[in-house]
């Protein structure tokens, strides 16, 4: 049978507004009626009806994340960041996967509005703005885009400084004496384009010609980023003038060069070091460590997440918020013993 608040009212000989308020974190009741109230809930194991506390407030203390996938150790990064700051204000956080469809996504957010989530946050894979402009005029609701958002959306943003993933790296490499360096460049979206933007600009900081021979484009996007990864090196590698440095848009892009490399017999780090991007634990760890960008998941899913609770509360006023994170390097063997 159900617990009712009017069960742990009678039980302790108060009144359900006393219970109420306790659970609601109000501060004019004494601490040792709260530590009362807060253990016998505990110990009837009570689940506060939501569908009646929303009729009273407004408010279902929830907030939904839509995202790719939960399989990604960076996106599993963000819902765990978005999760803890959600948690700390007493919010309870859904997330629905869209399995990397775009059809999917806008009909999980349509499933979102429909119950009344108070905060929607979103890993998008919308590439215009038409659905959100649409969805806005229907329903008005917090909205945060986290890691990626559509071009030319105007609300709420944290996402990655993606400029300086490609200056980090490159810069890296630099200082370990590569003069020539090269980058297997990712898919064509912005974030790609904002690295391999960093990547010339790091170049150019430090008197070193772009080589567009070195810049290898995403080849065959039906093959793994391992696959690709290891072709693109081999062919790098049959070219006059080989690269001592290779960055790449991934960590798997990079075990896969890596590899490419040893096959031939190259040296790592003596003879061509190598920077990926993502600083996944089990792929960094394998065979060579791995130096890598970390990019900050969980932390993108804190500030998200932080974004979205002044956003219920009002306070971001009018303006939305465009937040970025500076990611940082990982030093490992694959280019730290060159440096």
């Amino acid at each position: 049978m159900r617990v009712r608040l009017k069960d742990i009212a009678k039980d302790l000989n108060l009144s359900k507004m006393t219970i109420s308020k306790v659970l609601r974190g109000q501060t004019d009741i004494s601490d040792e009626t709260k530590a009362r109230v807060l253990k016998r809930v505990k110990e009837l194991k009570y689940i506060p009806n939501i569908s009646a506390s929303s009729l009273r407030t407004g408010q279902t203390k929830t907030m939904g994340l839509v995202l790719p996938s939960i399989g990604k150790p960076h996106l599993s990064a963000i819902v765990d960041g978005i999760r803890h700051a959600a948690g700390a204000q007493g919010y309870g956080l859904i997330v629905s996967p869209s399995q990397e469809d775009a059809e999917y996504e806008q009909r999980q957010i349509e499933v979102f509005l429909s119950l009344q989530v108070d905060a929607l946050l979103i890993v998008s894979l919308q590439e215009t703005t038409t659905f959100f402009e649409q969805m806005q005029r229907s329903k008005s609701i917090p909205l945060v885009f986290v890691d990626h958002r559509p071009a030319g959306i105007m609300q709420n943003y944290v996402g990655l400084h993606d400029v300086e993933v490609g200056r980090i790296a490159c810069e890296h490499l630099i200082h370990c004496a590569c003069k020539r360096i090269a980058y297997l460049r990712g898919p064509r979206t912005a974030a790609a384009d904002m690295r391999a933007k960093g990547y010339r600009q790091a170049l150019n900081e430090h008197g070193l010609a772009v080589q567009s021979d070195l810049v290898v484009e995403s080849m065959h996007p039906e093959e793994s980023e391992y696959r690709r990864g290891y072709e693109a090196t081999v062919r790098l590698l049959q070219r006059r003038g080989r690269p001592d440095g290779v960055m790449a848009y991934s960590d798997m892009m990079a075990v896969g060069a890596m590899d490419a490399a040893i096959s031939q017999a190259v040296r790592i780090p003596e003879e061509m070091c190598f920077v990926g991007c993502g600083d996944d634990a089990l792929l960094c760890s394998m065979r060579i460590p791995l130096t890598s960008i970390n990019i900050a998941g969980r932390e993108l899913g804190l500030k998200a997440g932080q974004l979205a609770l002044a956003a219920i509360g009002g306070g971001n006023g009018s303006r939305p918020q465009r937040i970025l994170i500076k990611p940082r390097l990982v030093r490992r063997k694959s280019s730290d013993g060159h440096c």
